[in-house]
């Protein structure tokens, strides 16, 4: 049988708490293995309250949420990886699934770490979960975290 090594892992960031869980996993695949960390945010909406749009110029919306991002990511990667651990930062627009799967088909990750919203009933018929898309979809396994029933508000 041979040996599993996970050189490459994908973090889908999307700085709830929910994403912090993920990364502490992540964090442990890097240390573990050695592993680059892929970090990995999809700007769905440049408006979304989320990028403070209302520091910049309407005409700049998506280039103010693109730095917003690119400085968060780096900062959580800061945060929660491993010092000195390699890492590579990716901020894509559009829907989170296709983007996120994007991605993966790129960079080709040994592992996909990332944590589900717990969103059940009506809102997940609605809304759909990214995770179970990508846990489908991915070319690679997943590695999904759950939150407790407690915290998935």
């Amino acid at each position: 049988m041979t040996a599993v090594r996970f050189g490459r892992v994908m973090l889908p960031v999307d700085f709830s708490a929910h994403s912090d869980g993920a990364a502490t996993y992540a964090a442990w695949f890097a240390q573990t293995f050695g592993a680059t960390v892929h970090l990995v945010h999809v700007i769905a909406n440049p408006l979304d309250a989320t990028y403070e749009p209302e520091e910049a110029a309407r005409w700049l919306l998506v280039e103010h949420a693109e730095r917003k991002a690119n400085e968060w990511l780096r900062s959580y990667g800061q945060r929660h990886l491993p010092p000195g651990s390699p890492r590579e930062h990716h901020i894509l627009h559009g829907d989170p699934y296709g983007k996120l799967l994007e991605v993966a088909n790129q960079v080709l990750p040994d592992v996909i770490v990332m944590s589900t919203h717990g969103r059940s009933g009506v809102a997940h018929l609605l809304i759909g979960s990214v995770a179970e898309k990508i846990v489908r979809h991915a070319p690679c396994p997943v590695f999904v975290i759950h939150r407790p029933p407690e915290q998935n508000q």
